[in-house]
C-alpha cells in the first residue's frame, strides 16, 4: 500500500536522510522511534512532500512519486491522500474547532456547507468534543486541540495519517487523552505512521516499530522484536538509556 525506497535528504551539507526504506500495508500502524535528530520528523515530511526529497521515490496506493522527476500534480495527488498531525496542532486561530474539521472537507473534499458541517458534527463526536464545537482554538487546552487536530485529519479520509510526536508539546496530564484517540484509530484499522517517544504506546499500539538513527533505520520489527529483543547494539543502548528492557 505504500512503498518507499531509497529516501534521501540534506539540508546544505547536513545529510538527514540517508537512503531509507519503508513499506506499509493498509490498516497497519507503524511507530518510528530514535534519539531526537535522527531524521524521524524529517522522513515524515518528506513522505507528503512537505519537505521534498533529493532523492528515492514515494508510492501511496497508485501515485508515485520519484524524487528526480516530481511532477506539481503527482504531489498534489500524495498529499490528498495523506494527512498530517503536527507537534504544534496547526489550527487555524481565527475558526471554531468545528469549523477548523469543516475547512478541509469544503477545501479538499469538495463537500457543500451542509454536507461539511454534518461530517464535521460527526468526527468531533470521535475525538469527544462536541460540547467545544464553538470554542476557538485559544480556550482549549493542548490536548483538546490536538485532538481536533486529529479529527481534522480525519476528515479527508486519508489513506495514511502521519502524527510527528503528537504529545510532545502537551503537559503530562495531557497525553492520554490524545493517545486514546490514536488507539481508537489503531483499533479500527486505520494506516498510521507514528513518530513518538512514548515508548509504552509504541509498545501497546504498533504492529511494527522502526528505530531510526543518523539518518538510517537500524532495526525494525514487532514491539517484542524491538523492546524486548533488540539485535542492534544501538538500539539496546537507546532503549537502556530510557526504558528497563
Amino acid at each position: 500500500m505504500i512503498s518507499i525506497k531509497n529516501l534521501k535528504k540534506s539540508f546544505n551539507n547536513l545529510e538527514v536522510l540517508k537512503g531509507v526504506d519503508l513499506s506499509v500495508e493498509k490498516g497497519e500502524v507503524v511507530v518510528i522511534i530514535g534519539p531526537s535528530g535522527s531524521g524521524k520528523s524529517t522522513f515524515l515530511r518528506c513522505i507528503n512532500y512537505l519537505e521534498s526529497p533529493d532523492e528515492g521515490s514515494i508510492q501511496i496506493g497508485d501515485i508515485s512519486v520519484n524524487a528526480s522527476a516530481a511532477k506539481k500534480e503527482d504531489v498534489k495527488k500524495l498529499r490528498r491522500s495523506t494527512a498530517m498531525v503536527f507537534q504544534s496542532y496547526n489550527l487555524f486561530k481565527n475558526k471554531t474547532a468545528l469549523e477548523n474539521i469543516i475547512e478541509p472537507l469544503i477545501m479538499n473534499k469538495k463537500m457543500n456547507k451542509k454536507e461539511a458541517e454534518e461530517k464535521a458534527e460527526e468526527l468531533i463526536k470521535v475525538v469527544g468534543l462536541q460540547d467545544k464545537k464553538d470554542n476557538y482554538p485559544s480556550t482549549l487546552s493542548g490536548g483538546q486541540q490536538q485532538r481536533i487536530g486529529i479529527a481534522r485529519a480525519m476528515a479527508v479520509n486519508p489513506e495514511v495519517i502521519l502524527f510527528d510526536e503528537p504529545t510532545s508539546a502537551l503537559d503530562p496530564e495531557l497525553v492520554g487523552e490524545v493517545l486514546n484517540v490514536i488507539r481508537d484509530l489503531a483499533k479500527k484499522h486505520m494506516t498510521m505512521i507514528i513518530v513518538t517517544h512514548e515508548m509504552a504506546f509504541a509498545r501497546e499500539v504498533a504492529d511494527r516499530v522502526i528505530f531510526m538513527d543518523k539518518g538510517n533505520v537500524i532495526e525494525a520489527g514487532t514491539p517484542q522484536d524491538i523492546f524486548t529483543n533488540p539485535k542492534e547494539e544501538r538500539t539496546k543502548k537507546f532503549l537502556n538509556q530510557i526504558i528497563a528492557i
